[in-house]
């Protein structure tokens, strides 16, 4: 693959080799940019990063507001989005989760470019699922892309440990995305089934910088009355790192799953050995590999959705043999 410099880039690419990298400037010039949502004809890379780190971070915490405002009115709304307990607890971890990565990039020295959103849907979106899912795989197939760009643009810049944690932020964000496909497809949507359809991430955008104006163009970025969405902190963990934290909105209800998401004090690094930290690989299905996190929630959920399924059609059998027996 070709890398791209300024002159041979697409015309939707070039405006972020051109972006100053102050806060103002960054925000105006991407979202000059006007990217679409539709795959780049190639996405290559110039042999060095257009962004800085501390660009890339004030993006970053950015995206994580926007979600953290998405998810928080998805769940406030979940009785009219007709969403289940389990699946309204999938949210819940979403969001918290979606909350310790902005609070991770405010405190790497991210800026924030705007806290205040609209919806391409406005409050439809939060009342419709078609409507919500369909706008929570845009928005994550957008943060998905973007981390993949990050891991690239820290690798050039030689921060292997900065390139690994957006890795690590990048799979739950696809996590998010599977999620969200499996949600609408139990509910009434068989196109979206299988929720893992894909063999690789895309990466739709070639650089961070350009993610803003992927967003703006959508229509997330241009609040007005009656679409204005403004980001409010959810959820403090521990300071001590352990599961749990202070839930800082009434009414979302999140005491119960906060502490059940794993590693709320930062990205998780073994130093030596494996299973997180030498413990011993537990059985598949057992409680044990909820407990030790080795298993992304996502792949969990996929596994007991195919373990119910299974179940069901075994009663099934065997109701239809108890009714062949009483026959006979």
């Amino acid at each position: 693959m070709t890398d791209v410099s300024k002159q041979t880039a697409p015309d939707t690419v070039r405006p972020s080799f051109d972006l100053p990298r102050s806060r103002h400037s960054l925000f105006a010039g991407a979202m000059a940019a006007g990217l679409g949502f539709s795959l780049l004809p190639a996405v290559a890379h110039a042999a060095t990063s257009p962004d800085t780190a501390t660009t890339i971070f004030t993006i970053a915490r950015t995206a994580e507001r926007l979600a953290v405002t998405f998810y928080t009115h998805g769940v406030r709304n979940a009785d009219a989005l007709g969403l289940g307990d389990a699946q309204l607890d999938y949210f819940k971890a979403a969001l918290i989760e979606e909350q310790l990565h902005e609070l991770f990039f405010a405190s790497a020295g991210g800026d924030v470019l705007t806290s205040t959103f609209s919806f391409p849907h406005g409050h439809q979106t939060f009342h419709d699922l078609p409507t919500f899912i369909a706008t929570q795989q845009q928005l994550e197939g957008v943060f998905d892309s973007a981390f993949i760009a990050a891991v690239y643009e820290f690798a050039v810049m030689g921060r292997s440990d900065l390139a690994r944690t957006a890795a690590q932020i990048a799979m739950i964000e696809s996590e998010h995305r599977v999620l969200g496909r499996a949600v609408l497809a139990d509910s009434m949507q068989a196109d979206y089934d299988p929720a893992d359809n894909w063999t690789y991430a895309p990466q739709t955008i070639a650089t961070v910088g350009a993610a803003p104006g992927v967003v703006q163009s959508a229509g997330y970025l241009s609040p007005t009355q009656g679409n204005s969405f403004t980001y409010k902190q959810v959820y403090q963990p521990n300071a001590d790192g352990s599961n749990g934290g202070t839930v800082l909105v009434h009414g979302l209800e999140l005491n119960a799953i906060a502490t059940k998401v794993l590693y709320q004090s930062g990205p998780f690094v073994a130093t030596s050995g494996g299973g997180g930290g030498g413990m011993a690989t537990p059985e598949l299905g057992s409680g044990e590999l909820l407990a030790t996190g080795l298993v992304p929630i996502a792949g969990l959920m996929l596994y007991r959705r195919h373990k119910t399924a299974r179940a069901t059609r075994d009663a099934s059998t065997d109701r239809g043999q108890e009714t062949g027996d009483a026959a006979l």
